[in-house]
């Protein structure tokens, strides 16, 4: 069953989203294809101003300083899909930490019975290649740790349903660094290129966020998010090239690794993470099977 179907609900409910940046601004959009009532809480004004443009309601709200009583005072579910908008250990601690404590007795304060933290598989320790699933071993980096932290609260709530959803390596519209760097001529690739990724396209994020809301058993649970089918990093990019007509990629490990890298995240680990829960306890299936078939329509 596809994830979108797998989601449906008897009834409409009101959700919040805070924070409406890749993924939550998306799921906003979903939600409300889907008959739901959707408040996107962002930072700014300007995010504020673009969400409304789109037909969406939206309001500017600092989870880490505003006064929670100036939103609505009732809600269904809450959706956490704040990030930390770059920055190092403390932006982490901030934001999936101490943002969602915050969250978490608002969210209680209003009614939710849904509560949905959007966490990463990052998480995850493991760089041998090895398969990890929802009860692998943890943490073990500062950020790993301030996210767990965010997990924890969350997994401990006493919510209904408390949901944590582990993304795997995140990509789709307007994020497609490969694809960018190969059209425009430079096929070097640089860093690491022989582990496997687990890839998760964006709309697929938003509808494990729909499903979670309302499926699987009650209490808390945990689900990591992924297509199910890693690839490297190398046959991604010779098939990219080969798509565009252009000559294999040369890999030299001295290059520059993509902007990630750059922006001081580590390179990617080699594991394969595991999607099994999720697509037995919520019925949730990717619309798209692999990133292969994910970045077809940019060709």
């Amino acid at each position: 069953m596809g994830g979108i179907l797998s989601a449906r609900v008897s009834k409409p409910l009101a959700i919040a989203v805070l924070g409406c940046g890749y993924v939550g601004a998306e799921f906003a959009r979903l939600a409300k294809r889907s008959g739901h009532q959707v408040l996107g809480v962002v930072r700014s004004e300007s995010s504020r101003d673009r969400l409304r443009s789109e037909g969406l309601s939206a309001q500017a709200f600092d989870i880490f300083t505003g006064d929670w009583s100036d939103l609505p005072a009732r809600f269904d579910a809450v959706v956490y899909a704040a990030s930390t908008g770059g920055g190092g250990p403390e932006a982490y601690a901030l934001a999936y930490d101490i943002g969602v404590h915050r969250a978490l007795a608002w969210a209680k304060s209003v009614g939710a019975t849904s509560f949905i933290f959007t966490s990463s598989t990052g998480v995850y320790r493991q760089d041998d290649g090895g398969v990890v699933n929802e009860e692998s071993a943890v943490g073990g980096t500062p950020t790993a740790d301030a996210i767990l932290a965010g997990e924890q609260a969350v997994l401990a709530s006493g919510i209904a349903r408390a949901r944590v959803l582990r993304f795997g390596g995140l990509y789709g519209p307007d994020r497609h660094h490969l694809v960018d760097q190969l059209r425009r001529g430079e096929n070097v690739i640089g860093g690491r290129v022989d582990h496997s990724i687990n890839y998760l396209h964006r709309n697929d994020a938003a509808t494990s966020v729909l499903a979670a809301m309302s499926g699987g058993p009650l209490g808390a649970r945990v689900y990591n998010v992924g297509d199910g089918q890693p690839v490297t990093k190398a046959e991604l990019a010779k098939w990219i090239a080969k798509r565009l007509g252009q000559p294999e990629p040369v890999f030299n490990p001295a290059a520059p690794a993509g902007p990630r890298v750059a922006k001081g995240g580590r390179t990617q680990p080699n594991r394969v993470v595991a999607t099994a829960r999720i697509k037995a306890e919520l019925e949730w299936n990717p619309q798209f099977a692999d990133v292969f078939q994910g970045l077809s329509q940019l060709f």
